[in-house]
């Protein structure tokens, strides 16, 4: 070493004021010679000391990731393969925490071989700075993923794959066990949709009352905002829980709101206690809006769809809806080969009732008379008012035999119906007209 590179190297370390200055702006010097040391800030921040710069600790601490390329650029100065080193790794402080760390570095001098003497770099803490960058990476996976969860879910305007697709796909945004749609219907929350329960029919059968004084699902969806609810046990006693189905333990509640109206909500339930978090409560805010408007507009046109397929008055399908099933059931039994029958339902003097009562009679004999109907029916067969008081039933898949006791139970059972709206003073108005007309008549039932 010459004379006066020793004196440089010794003016470097004299002065602890100097050291302390260089250290606080992250600056680091290793004197191999006298094995000496000062640490920057970012070194001492981590736990470490100069001792364990000058034992060449740093190899051990690297992230297993880092490791291979930081010690092969280090070999690379040192065999002066390249006059400088500048990388970006990460080392685990004392704390057992992992620290980004920027790191430029150089040997000033070397000796008459080249073996390094003062070894002189800066050091610059990122791991606030990842951490942004690892938040905004994250925030635009988020955007993406709800971007191609919103495509998704807006592929249908049949309300019951609309619900099931924003089950499915919730997922993607936001984790669960189980999960429902319900819609607001009067004074309860009806279950449209869900996913993930044992028993799907008997969960779709439930209808919560609503508003209901600390249930979670009321609070989101007056406050119109999502609510997690991590310990169910505690925070409402009351929760319902599906028969059979492993208690739900931790419950998120989107409300779903279109136009400035709540229509329901999307009810995510997870067995495991505090599983929900802000993370997946600010999801939920970005995911409900859009959500909502989906769900809304398929249940706008389920609405306008039965317009257009059931009688008004009665409910049960028109004529179009015939000509839209009617084929179905006709090409199915000819696929399957079995018998299809028809039958044709009428009310006896309807013309009779809506001259001596009123139309509006009529047109209650008529609602009353095809819910009567509708009871003596199998769920999957067709219905249709065909036309004034008459109607036709499509019977699939049945033999004469059973074709008959469906049409004697549907004449007996309307038979025996008290219809509603012949109430004591339609039946004294009739009265009247049959014994003569123009005169008061009194009838005490």
């Amino acid at each position: 070493m010459k004379d006066q590179d020793a004196a440089d190297i010794e003016a470097f370390f004299h002065n602890p004021r100097i050291q302390k200055s260089l250290s606080g702006l992250g600056l680091f010097a290793i004197d191999f010679a006298n094995k000496r040391a000062f640490p920057s800030s970012v070194w001492l921040a981590c736990g470490y000391s100069s001792q364990e710069m000058i034992a060449n600790l740093l190899p051990d601490l690297l992230h297993p990731d880092d490791r291979a390329r930081v010690v092969a650029a280090s070999a690379a100065l040192f065999a002066q393969k390249t006059d400088h080193l500048k990388e970006v790794f990460r080392i685990r402080n004392k704390a057992g925490a992992w620290v980004w760390i920027a790191t430029t570095c150089a040997i000033i001098y070397r000796d008459d071989k080249g073996t390094p003497l003062l070894y002189v770099g800066h050091d610059q803490d990122l791991t606030e700075l990842k951490s942004r960058e690892a938040e905004s990476v994250r925030r635009l996976e988020e955007i993406e993923t709800l971007r191609q969860v919103i495509a998704d879910v807006n592929t249908s305007l049949d309300l019951r794959e609309t619900v099931s697709l924003i089950l499915e796909h919730t997922r993607r945004v936001i984790p669960y066990q189980k999960s429902s749609v319900q819609l607001l219907e009067g004074d309860e929350l009806a279950i449209v949709g869900c996913m993930g329960f044992d028993d799907r029919q008997a969960t779709l059968a439930l209808r919560f009352p609503f508003p209901i004084s600390g249930s979670p699902s009321t609070i989101a969806v007056q406050s119109r905002e999502p609510v997690i609810c991590n310990d169910i046990a505690r925070g409402f006693p009351g929760f319902l829980q599906v028969p059979g189905e492993e208690p739900t333990r931790s419950w998120l509640g989107i409300p779903l709101i279109a136009n400035n109206e709540v229509i329901g909500l999307v009810a995510l339930d997870s067995v495991v206690e505090n599983f929900y978090n802000e993370q997946h409560l600010r999801m939920a805010q970005t995911f409900a809006g859009h959500v909502a408007l989906v769900v809304d507009k398929a249940r706008v046109f389920e609405r306008v769809q039965s317009m257009a397929l059931n009688d008004n008055l009665t409910g049960v399908g028109n004529r179009h809806s015939l000509q839209l099933h009617g084929p179905f059931f006709l090409e199915k039994a000819k696929r399957e080969k079995t018998r299809l029958i028809a039958l044709m339902v009428d009310f006896d003097h309807f013309k009779l009732v809506n001259d001596s009562f009123g139309h509006d009679a009529g047109d209650t004999v008529l609602k009353e008379g095809a819910q009567v109907i509708r009871s003596c029916l199998r769920s999957y067969d067709l219905f249709i008012r065909y036309g004034g008081e008459e109607f036709l039933i499509l019977l699939p898949e049945s033999r004469p035999e059973a074709a008959w006791e469906i049409a004697e139970r549907i004449r007996t059972t309307v038979f025996a119906y008290r219809f509603s709206s012949l109430n004591r003073a339609h039946l004294a108005l009739y009265e009247a007209k049959t014994l003569g007309r123009n005169q008061t008549k009194t009838l005490i039932l």
